[in-house]
């Protein structure tokens, strides 16, 4: 029973919800329905003056404050519906009781009255919670009943109960919507994080056993320099010893920090590719059927880092293209721009030939961000060596990746 008193209370002493319209008709409600109650409390003060019997009608401030009560709930409903709901209560017991109109009017109230009520309620219905609307409702019944002639009682209550029914389930409906929304955008949120954390744990992976390799010769070389090099001076050889301890250690260490993001999938046992591999995954497109052309990079020595970056990005933007553009002819192009590596795939419009995309539009296309997990992995590739990558249409209906890779980044 206490929730039933509590919706009671929200019935009678409740706020409405707070209203963000989003477009400008919406913004505009407030104006609208100000000059709306205007309107309608003119025309609720002639209709008092020509239809109300006795000494009410020479009572023009009654008259009055009577149209100004019809003309409320017509100016709040936008915004404040439930506290319209009240004044109309108010309004329609105080025009019964106070004003009498002429013998052989259908209804106990005027027009403006009779047409705002369905409307009333329908929104209260909208913006309310169940137990409000219920109250609603009894308040509803409790004015055609007590005040209806009995043949048109019937009709009216089925009238009402249809628009709270009907607002009601409105309400729901939004509301579903919402939470759906809502828990569409946490899945993708949680999604994408989960993506990027999976990318992540692989350029750490992969990194982790590039530069292990590096770490280790360079140690290797320091400790055996001594025994490789004939006649090296006491002092180099203690300093050579101190490089290569310094190097195991910096090698422990960096296994013990990238340790952490590795997963339970067990330990790369395959040598990474590089850049030099990707004539094979050319080769491999190609035997799925995909139109490729491939420039590939002249003999310029690129760090393993960058060229297991430049791999894995030609690598997704050729699955990509496999996926959203089957049938498409693609266009890799591998260059050396200044002290970067700049890779270019670009998959065609189709009917369309390929070609490469001239330096200067390098660093400006692909502005538009793409949303999708391989992207956010690419870009993920190309910030891991202190590169840029920009992925998007271009003018001619091509869509562009462009990595560029500081070569002198993974030295």
């Amino acid at each position: 029973m206490g929730w039933i008193v509590k919706d009671l209370g929200r019935f009678l002493f409740g706020k409405d919800p707070a209203v963000h319209p989003r477009t400008r008709l919406g913004r505009s409600l407030p104006l609208i329905g100000a000059v709306a109650g205007l309107l309608c409390g003119l025309l609720a003060y002639e209709y008092f003056l020509g239809n109300v019997s006795g000494p009410g009608r020479s009572d023009w401030l009654l008259l009055i404050i009577a149209s100004g009560l019809v003309a409320a709930p017509i100016a709040l409903v936008a915004t404040r519906p439930l506290l319209a709901w009240r004044i109309a209560f108010l309004a329609a017991i105080l025009t019964t009781l106070r004003i009498h109109l002429q013998a052989g009017t259908p209804w106990p109230w005027q027009p403006v009255q009779v047409l705002s009520y369905p409307l009333i309620l329908a929104v209260v219905a909208i913006r309310h919670r169940r137990g409000v609307v219920i109250w609603t409702g009894v308040s509803a019944f409790l004015l055609v009943t007590l005040y209806v002639l009995p043949p048109n009682i019937p009709g009216l209550l089925l009238l009402v109960l249809a628009i709270l029914v009907v607002g009601d389930q409105i309400r729901r409906r939004r509301e579903v919507q919402h939470a759906l929304a809502e828990e569409e955008e946490r899945s993708e949120l949680a999604q994408a994080r989960r993506a990027v954390a999976e990318e992540r744990n692989r350029i750490a992976r992969e990194l982790h056993d590039v530069v292990a390799h590096h770490m280790s010769l360079i140690a290797v070389r320091a400790e055996t320099a001594v025994y490789r090099i004939e006649g090296v001076p006491a002092a180099v050889a203690e300093e050579l010893q101190a490089i290569a301890g310094t190097s195991r250690e910096a090698l422990a260490e960096m296994r013990r920090l990238l340790g952490v993001l590795r997963d339970d999938s067990g330990p790369l046992t395959e040598p990474q590719p590089t850049l030099d591999d990707l004539a094979g995954l050319v080769r491999e497109a190609r035997q799925a059927g995909v139109q490729v052309k491939f420039s590939p990079l002249p003999g310029i020595p690129v760090p393993p880092g960058v060229g297991l970056a430049a791999f894995r990005i030609v690598q997704e933007a050729l699955s990509n293209a496999r996926r959203h553009a089957a049938g498409a002819p693609v266009t890799i192009t591998i260059r050396r721009h200044g002290s970067d590596l700049v890779v270019l795939v670009r998959n065609e419009p189709t009917g369309v030939a390929s070609g490469p995309v001239p330096p200067a539009q390098d660093k400006a296309q692909g502005k538009a961000q793409g949303k999708g997990h391989g992207l956010l992995g690419m870009r993920e590739r190309a910030t891991a060596v202190g590169g840029t990558l920009l992925a998007g249409p271009a003018a001619d209906g091509a869509y562009e990746v462009v990595a560029t890779l500081p070569l002198n980044g993974d030295a």
